[in-house]
């Protein structure tokens, strides 16, 4: 029996699969009820082609060989392949402070008992920490299997690599059922969290409480919204009744295959991790 595949997201070039990628990276993007998958050249900031999918762990290796089987440029040889952990069980450390031998309590401290977990880790010297994180050990398996040569990253490790912002800013990533929230001032990131939501108002009690806690005033504050969200929705239409400076992101650096009812500010959310890796 095949697989029926039904993207979320479906962007590409023309023949996509005949991208010399050789000097070409694929990008995959591993998260809570998700994989995607992205072919770009980081030298002509290009994206090639982004798929999407939503997906259960139990049916990751049959969604995967479907995937890979419909869309032939996911496959293993580019220059480079970066598998990136979106999922939030992770817990950032100094690195004056760092112990390894107490990553699997710190982690089960912050985010709960580890069940069928492989444990990793990123080096962020940008801003002297370091990232343990956890990866579900079947997706790992698979995943390491069929890209043998990837490197595994944290998604929060790869945005600590960029310069914070020197204005009060607070980006707001819609994902799913999933929202994370980046804070910066004055060059400094202040906050990197996501949150499970089920209603528009839990994105605004997140955005507001962080604003209180951070002490960072509407009135001075950017609040940058992009991803999975619909402009004509319940959602957007809660945060621009409270949020004084709401603004949907649409400054991209890479240029992305253009498509319709494709919006810029659902590529944003992309861009901001390939900028991290070029």
């Amino acid at each position: 029996m095949s697989t029926v595949l039904h993207p979320t997201v479906e962007l590409g070039s023309n023949n996509p699969e005949t991208v010399d990628t050789a000097s070409a990276y694929l990008l995959v993007q591993v998260g809570n009820g998700f994989v995607g998958f992205v072919s770009f050249q980081p030298t002509q900031k290009e994206v090639h082609a982004w798929i999407v999918y939503e997906t259960a762990v139990h049916e990751l290796e049959e969604k995967v060989a479907a995937i890979a089987a419909k869309h032939t440029w996911v496959h293993t040889n580019y220059k480079k392949v970066l598998l990136v952990q979106y999922a939030a069980t992770n817990a950032l450390v100094p690195a004056s402070l760092n112990s390894d031998a107490a990553k699997e309590s710190l982690l089960e401290l912050m985010n709960g008992p580890l069940y069928n977990t492989v444990l990793a880790k990123d080096i962020v010297l940008q801003q002297s920490l370091v990232n343990h994180y956890s990866i579900d050990a079947t997706a790992a398996a698979l995943l390491n299997k069929r890209f043998p040569k990837a490197e595994w990253w944290h998604l929060q490790s790869l945005l600590l690599t960029q310069k914070a912002s020197a204005e009060p800013r607070i980006t707001v990533t819609i994902r799913f059922s999933e929202v994370q929230l980046t804070a910066e001032r004055g060059g400094n990131w202040l906050l990197l969290q996501s949150y499970s939501y089920q209603t528009p108002e839990d994105v605004l009690y997140y955005i507001l409480h962080a604003m209180e806690q951070l002490q960072l005033s509407q009135e001075e504050t950017t609040v940058l919204l992009q991803g999975y969200i619909n402009q004509h929705s319940a959602l957007y239409d809660v945060l621009y009744n409270y949020i004084l400076n709401l603004q949907l992101k649409e400054e991209l650096v890479y240029s992305f295959p253009a498509k319709e009812d494709h919006p810029v500010h659902l590529s944003a959310s992309l861009d901001q991790v390939l900028v991290c890796v070029s």
